[in-house]
């Protein structure tokens, strides 16, 4: 990067928080790292992780103790060791962090998998990923099994992950269904410990200095810019990085019980609802607060807006964690209405993030919790938050935030120029949290991650002169279903396996729930259109046909919204899609008679 290149980068404006540790693994920074700026949660009755539908909560040194005999009875019983990669495909649990905590104690690295991945969707990533131990949720086991089998992996590498009202009706079983359980592993874990006094220490070493940089701790999985889904090298100095980031861009307090800023250790309660598979329940939701000593009520799935305002009222929670589908049911749903007075009470902060949120939807859920929400910007890649909205600060309407700590930014034009104050561009970020690039896939590493540390977004954005940035277009290709990406090229490669398509498109279709829902262009094969000449009554049935095409074998934010025909799928000479003429057409067509239901 020229001298000339760095006169126009956007820096943090809060001080500098480096250097960071690049020593410790994650589960060493969690349970072993207590510098003075970090809050003490040991010898504390606080639960840090409270499950939502039992109530059960565990303190610091319980999830520690529950971690430990885990690592050992996984070590023993299911060979996991230094650098397996073990796949964790589970809905949100007490005991997830627990699973994962566990893997890294041992040098393992967990490829954690979304739980509504039908099998074929799972199997891929147990592939991609070289995982040979798999983590499934028991309600998710039937799946697992299936794609267990199709990836090679034997049943006695597959653990069940139980919430606490499964392992009361199963009265702590050690297996079900010929496969271990958590509590089983963790049961056998303690017997080894109090049969051997070693068993705790045996495999576990520290990372060398400069090793935290290198060593991977998840291989979380991104659609990036095209294509099938890729696993990003996430090393253990990244999600480090970014909680110590979050924690000095928000000013979070040392003393334990403290009662002022917007994170109180000690004190608050927040809001676990957000899939721990994505990398901003991961990363932010999940580790974030547990480092700071925040209390976070683990809730499995989100099952609709009362459920949820059910839980907050119940725990007042006063950390919330959104998508923008959620504040939209929170500030429309007629069902939420009636909590709205209660929640102005305790409710303290939410961020939104994942997905831009409208200003017109920003100013009515300042309306509800006036002055107490803010938006975030991050990605898998960059190992999460580089923008939030500061300290300090009103709401900016459509603002993703300001940059966090140590993160530096660059806005360059698509002929490599950069650009200054409100001048749009693409956005580049340089910072501490930047992963490593894609595992095993050289190419698209190098499209995406640059010398000198930079990652393309591939976001188009301005800053202003107070350095709140605005995205403004997307640039790459990708789809975002309430906050997920889908490859457009993913869908097309499926949706032409269908007799009846010739040729497809796939695009982005506004959709006030989700943000946007994928639209499929297809063009007819020759007997497809002579049926229609035929009979007018076959388009519908052809429309019906392909999205059921989808809907069979993708997960629910993969599947089509909508569906229309052409007669041609318009291109470039080379055969490029042309997806902004799409777009253009897609502005022609009437909105969707019936919006899907809120699904997240």
């Amino acid at each position: 990067m020229g001298d000339d290149r760095e006169k126009h980068v956007f820096r943090s404006a809060v001080p500098s928080h480096a250097p960071y540790p690049d020593d410790l693994d994650v589960y060493s920074f969690i349970f072993e790292h207590f510098p003075a700026s970090r809050p003490d949660p040991r010898g504390r009755t606080q639960p840090l992780l409270v499950d939502d539908e039992t109530g059960e909560g565990w303190t610091f040194e319980e999830c520690k103790q529950r971690t430990d005999a885990l690592s050992v009875g996984l070590r023993e019983k299911c060979g996991v060791s230094w650098d397996t990669v073990a796949a964790l495909y589970s809905s949100n649990s007490v005991y997830y962090p627990i699973v994962l905590w566990a893997v890294h104690r041992l040098g393992g690295v967990i490829s954690a998998a979304n739980p509504a991945f039908q099998p074929d969707e799972l199997a891929y990533q147990l592939d991609a990923s070289k995982a040979s131990v798999l983590l499934v949720g028991y309600e998710a086991r039937a799946a697992g099994f299936k794609a267990a089998d199709r990836a090679g992996i034997s049943r006695d590498k597959v653990v069940i992950v139980c919430d606490p009202a499964v392992v009361r009706q199963h009265k702590g079983q050690e297996k079900i269904e010929g496969s271990w359980t958590v509590t089983g592993l963790i049961a056998a874990g303690e017997a080894a410990i109090r049969a051997d006094s070693k068993a705790l220490d045996r495999q576990r070493r520290a990372l060398a200095k400069g090793e935290g940089r290198k060593k991977l701790s998840f291989l979380s999985f991104s659609s990036g810019t095209t294509g099938l889904p890729k696993g990003v090298a996430i090393p253990h100095s990244s999600p480090i990085a970014n909680v110590l980031q979050m924690a000095s861009f928000n000013e979070v307090a040392a003393k334990f019980g403290e009662k002022e800023g917007r994170f109180r250790p000690g004190v608050d309660v927040s809001l676990g609802l957000l899939p721990f598979y994505h990398i901003y329940g991961l990363v932010i939701v999940l580790h974030f607060t547990f480092y700071i000593g925040v209390t976070t009520v683990v809730v499995p799935r989100f099952k609709g807006i009362v459920p949820m305002l059910e839980s907050c009222v119940k725990y007042k929670i006063s950390i919330w964690w959104l998508v923008p589908p959620q504040v939209v049911l929170l500030c429309k749903d007629p069902g939420a209405k009636k909590y709205h007075a209660e929640l102005a009470k305790f409710v303290r902060f939410v961020m939104i993030g994942a997905a831009p949120l409208s200003d017109d939807l920003s100013r009515q859920l300042d309306a509800i919790l006036p002055g107490l929400h803010g938006q975030g910007y991050g990605m898998t890649e960059t190992c999460t938050v580089t923008l939030m909205h500061p300290l300090n600060t009103k709401p900016v309407m459509g603002s993703a935030g300001r940059l966090v700590t140590d993160t530096d930014a660059l806005v360059v034009t698509t002929d490599g120029n950069v650009c200054g104050v409100e001048e749009r561009g693409e956005l580049w970020i340089r910072a501490p949290q930047n992963t490593l690039g894609y595992f095993n896939n050289k190419q698209a590493t190098e499209e995406m991650f640059l010398k000198g540390n930079w990652v393309r977004t591939g976001d188009e954005v301005y800053f202003n002169k107070d350095g709140d940035c605005f995205i403004t277009d997307r640039l790459k290709e990708l789809i975002k279903v309430k906050g997920f990406q889908v490859a457009p090229a993913e869908l097309e490669g499926w949706i032409l396996n269908h007799a009846d398509v010739r040729d497809c498109g796939v695009i982005g279709y506004p959709d006030e729930d989700a943000g946007e829902v994928p639209c499929a262009f297809i063009a007819l094969s020759e007997d497809a259109k002579a049926r229609v000449e035929k009979n007018q009554g076959e388009i519908e049935k052809i429309k019906a046909s392909v999205a059921k095409h989808v809907s069979d074998t993708k997960v629910h934010y993969k599947r089509l919204g909508r569906v229309e025909i052409l007669d041609s799928i318009p291109a470039t000479a080379s055969g490029k899609i042309l997806r902004r003429t799409l777009r253009d057409i897609g502005k022609t067509l009437p909105p969707i008679a019936k919006p899907q239901k809120s699904r997240l």
